[in-house]
C-alpha cells in the first residue's frame, strides 16, 4: 500500500521541460572545479549515496552538488559535510512514510494532540474571515520534511548564499508555476529550497518564495547537468537512474504503466543533458519503483549505485588528474556526524504556540474490523486566537457505536483551559457472562463534562472537573444466565480529577517511554449524596513501560486496576472488561486479552500484562501478549479466587498512514474460547 502511494506521488512530478537562467561562480584556485549532478526519482535517490561512496574512494574533489527533487536532498546533505556513510545511515533509518506525510513529531505534541494524530487519516486547515488558505494547491503541507531536514542541516538553516557559505557549493532545481520555467536556487533557506525542489505538484503545497510559486524541479529538469556547466563547473560527473527496457509481460499493473510512461519522458530529457557530463554513472533500477522506500529496497539501490560507480572507477581516477588535484590528497569531507546531533528525546524545547488565528480544521478517520465492520469519524474545529484563545469542536462517529460530540474551550493561558462538552452516544452492545452472551442492549448514553481546570502539555495533562452521565435502555434482551439487572434509566453526577503522564515515542509499536495514569471520581445523584447516603468513589490507575531487549525486540510490562468503593453502585458505574483497548463499549471499560466481548466484573479489579514485541522486516510486527487478572467485591479478598489469565498472538503491519493492519488470535481461561480479530486502522 505504501509502495503504491509513494510511487503515485513521485510519478506525478515526472513531466520534463527546460532550464532557466543561472549565475556562474569563479573556478577554485589551482585546479578545475568538479561538480556532481544528482537526478530526481523518489526512492531511486538512494543510488546517489552509493555513487558518492565510490567518488570518495577515487579521491576526487567535489566542489559543487547540483540536485533535483530527491537528488537535492542528497546534494544538500553532502554539501554541508556529511559523507556517504552518514547519508546512507539516514536513508536506512528514515521513516519515509512519516517524512512524506503531515504527521508532527510525537514527542512535541500535547497528549490530546497525540490522540488526535493517532485517530485521523487526514486533516485540512482552512482560514476563515478572509484569511489566506494555509494549504493552497496541495494535499500535504510537507511540515515533517522541513522539520526533519532542519535538524540534519542545523547550522545552515538561515538565509545563505549556497555558492559561498557552505563547505561545498550547492544548487537545486525547482519549477516556478508563475512563469512556467525552471528556477535554479542558489541562495536563501537551504531547507526551503530542497522542500521546493521535491514538491510534487498537486500533492505537496507549493513553496512560495517572493513572487515565485515553486514545485518539483523534475517538471522541468530532472537531471540538471546543464545547470552545473552554467554555474561554472569544469568537470561534471552525473548520476542518473536507468529504468531499462522491459518486455510486454512486465507492464500489467497500473504502477508499471504509469512509472514506465513517466520514466520514459524523464529519460529522454536526461539523455539530452548527458552531453554535459565527463563521466556518466547510469544505475539500473529494474525491479524497484520510485516508491520503494522499504529498508531492503533502499539497501539494494545504494548497492547498485556503488556497483555502477565502481565500474567507472578508472575514469573517475583519471578525472582527478584532469582536475589538477594532488594525487595523494584526500579531498573527502567528514565534517558532520548524525551521532553529534542533539538527542531530540533529551533536548528541552520550549513549547511555541504555532496555531494561526481564525482557523477551521476538518479531519476524517476510517476503521474496519470483524466486530464493528466499519466505522468513520469526522471532526471539525474552529480556533480563534486572542488574549483568551477560543475553540469550538464538533465530532461525529458513524458505525455500530455512533456518537455526536460538541465542545467549547477557553484558553486564557497556553495549555490551561476551561471548557464544556456534551456527547450523545448510540450503543448497540452485548454483555457476556463467562463467555456466554446474556444481555443484548440498545443504549442511549449522554455525557456532559465541565472542565473546571485543564492543563494539557507534552508528556503530561491534568483535568479537574464535574460531569453528568445518563444511560437510557430502550431495547434489551436477556436470558437466565444474566448476572446483572439492567435498569431502564440511570444517571449520576460526578466530581473527578485525572492525571496522565506519557513520554512514549509512539502510540502503536512503542519502543521507548513510559505512560502512567491515575484518576479518582466521586459520584452522587444530587451533587452531595447518592440515594440518601454518601456517594460512591471510583479510583483508576495504570502504569506501562517499554524495555528494549534489542533494536527490534521490546518488552512492555504493565499494571492496571479500577476500584469502586461505596454502596448501591449502579451497574453502569461498575467494572467492565474485555477487548484490546480502553472504553470500547463503556467509558470505564478495561482491556482484557482473550475476552473480545465485554463482561461485568466485581467492583475491585486489577490486572498485570506483559507484551513481547518483535519487529520483523521493517514495518512488520509479531506481538505475544499475556495477562493475569483478579477481581472481587472486597479488597481484602481480591486474590482469593482463581486468577483469570489470557494470551494473544498478533501480526501487524505498521502502514504509518492508515494505522495498524493486522490480526489477533487470543484465548482466556475465563471464557475457554478461541477468538479471532481482524483490525484495519486506528482505534477510535
Amino acid at each position: 500500500m505504501r509502495k503504491i502511494l509513494f510511487s503515485i506521488l513521485v510519478l506525478l512530478s515526472a513531466l520534463p521541460m527546460a532550464a532557466g537562467d543561472v549565475v556562474s561562480d569563479s573556478v577554485p584556485s589551482g585546479r578545475k572545479k568538479v561538480a556532481v549532478v544528482l537526478s530526481g526519482g523518489g526512492a531511486f535517490g538512494a543510488i546517489h549515496v552509493g555513487a558518492l561512496r565510490v567518488i570518495e574512494q577515487a579521491g576526487l574533489p567535489v566542489d559543487m552538488l547540483v540536485g533535483t527533487s530527491m537528488g537535492s536532498i542528497v546534494g544538500a546533505l553532502y554539501s554541508v559535510g556529511y559523507d556517504s556513510n552518514e547519508i546512507a545511515a539516514m536513508f536506512r533509518t528514515m521513516d519515509w512514510a512519516e517524512l512524506f506525510l503531515d504527521r508532527d513529531d510525537y514527542r512535541r505534541l500535547t497528549l490530546s494532540e497525540r490522540e488526535s494524530q493517532d485517530t485521523y487519516l487526514y486533516k485540512r486547515d482552512f482560514y476563515v474571515h478572509g484569511g489566506i488558505d494555509p494549504q493552497p494547491g496541495g494535499v500535504i503541507r510537507g511540515n515533517q520534511i522541513q522539520n526533519t531536514f532542519s535538524r540534519f542541516l542545523q547550522g545552515y538553516t538561515d538565509s545563505l548564499n549556497f555558492q559561498t557559505d557552505l563547505p561545498r557549493r550547492f544548487a537545486c532545481v525547482a519549477t516556478d508555476l508563475v512563469t512556467d520555467t525552471a528556477v535554479v536556487l542558489t541562495q536563501g533557506s537551504i531547507v526551503e529550497s530542497i522542500r521546493a525542489s521535491m514538491s510534487i505538484p498537486g500533492v505537496f503545497t507549493p513553496v512560495r518564495i517572493g513572487d515565485m510559486v515553486l514545485v518539483d524541479g523534475g517538471a522541468k529538469n530532472n537531471f540538471a547537468a546543464d545547470v552545473a556547466r552554467q554555474l561554472g563547473a569544469d568537470i561534471v560527473i552525473g548520476v542518473v537512474f536507468d529504468l531499462g527496457l522491459g518486455t510486454d509481460k512486465e507492464y500489467r499493473t497500473l504502477m508499471d504503466v504509469l512509472e514506465r510512461s513517466a520514466g520514459g519522458d524523464i529519460s529522454r530529457r536526461a539523455r539530452a543533458n548527458e552531453k554535459y557530463c565527463d563521466v556518466l554513472i547510469k544505475v539500473p533500477v529494474r525491479g524497484y519503483s520510485s516508491g520503494s522506500f522499504t529498508r531492503g529496497a533502499i539497501n539494494t539501490l545504494i548497492e547498485r549505485g556503488e556497483k555502477a560507480a565502481a565500474e567507472k572507477l578508472d575514469s573517475l581516477k583519471l578525472l582527478k588528474l584532469r582536475a589538477g588535484a594532488q594525487p595523494d590528497k584526500d579531498y573527502s569531507l567528514h565534517l558532520r556526524r548524525i551521532a553529534d546531533l542533539p538527542d531530540e528525546s533529551k533536548t528541552h524545547t520550549e513549547l511555541v504556540d504555532l496555531r494561526e488565528d481564525k482557523v477551521l480544521q476538518a479531519a476524517v478517520g476510517l476503521r474496519f474490523d470483524n466486530e464493528d465492520i466499519a466505522a468513520a469519524i469526522l471532526h471539525g474545529r474552529y480556533f480563534r486566537a486572542g488574549r483568551v484563545n477560543k475553540q469550538v469542536d464538533l465530532t461525529l462517529r458513524l458505525g455500530l457505536r455512533s456518537m455526536l460530540r460538541v465542545g467549547a474551550d477557553l484558553e486564557p493561558w497556553r495549555n490551561k483551559k476551561f471548557g464544556l462538552s456534551y456527547a450523545l452516544w448510540y450503543k448497540y452492545s452485548d454483555l457476556y457472562t463467562h463467555g456466554k452472551r446474556t444481555n443484548n442492549l440498545s443504549t442511549i448514553y449522554q455525557h456532559a463534562n465541565l472542565k473546571l481546570l485543564s492543563f494539557d502539555a507534552p508528556n503530561f495533562d491534568l483535568e479537574l472537573g464535574a460531569g453528568w452521565e445518563h444511560y437510557h435502555i430502550f431495547n434489551r434482551l436477556w436470558n437466565e444466565r444474566s448476572a446483572v439487572t439492567v435498569p431502564d434509566n440511570t444517571h449520576y453526577l460526578n466530581y473527578h480529577l485525572r492525571i496522565r503522564f506519557n513520554n512514549e515515542n509512539r502510540r502503536y509499536f512503542t519502543t521507548l517511554g513510559t505512560r502512567a495514569e491515575a484518576a479518582v471520581g466521586y459520584y452522587t445523584d444530587n451533587f452531595a449524596r447518592w440515594k440518601g447516603h454518601s456517594g460512591f468513589t471510583a479510583v483508576t490507575a495504570l502504569w506501562q513501560t517499554t524495555i528494549a531487549l534489542s533494536g527490534s525486540t521490546h518488552l512492555r510490562p504493565g499494571l492496571e486496576g479500577r476500584f469502586v468503593f461505596g454502596d448501591d453502585v449502579p451497574v453502569f458505574a461498575g467494572n467492565f472488561a474485555g477487548g484490546n483497548r480502553h472504553g470500547k463499549f463503556f467509558p470505564q471499560q478495561l482491556p482484557l486479552m482473550g475476552v473480545w466481548h465485554v463482561e461485568r466484573f466485581d467492583n475491585k479489579f486489577v490486572s498485570a500484562s506483559l507484551r513481547l514485541q518483535q519487529r520483523i522486516r521493517e514495518q512488520h510486527y509479531l506481538l505475544l501478549d499475556g495477562v493475569v487478572a483478579e477481581h472481587n467485591e472486597e479488597m481484602r479478598n481480591l486474590f482469593d479466587r482463581r486468577p483469570i489469565w489470557g494470551i494473544g498472538l498478533s501480526y501487524f503491519y505498521d502502514s504509518g498512514y492508515v494505522g495498524p493492519l493486522g490480526a489477533t488470535f487470543s484465548w482466556c481461561n475465563h471464557t475457554h474460547q478461541l477468538n479471532f480479530l481482524i483490525s484495519l486502522g486506528y482505534d477510535f
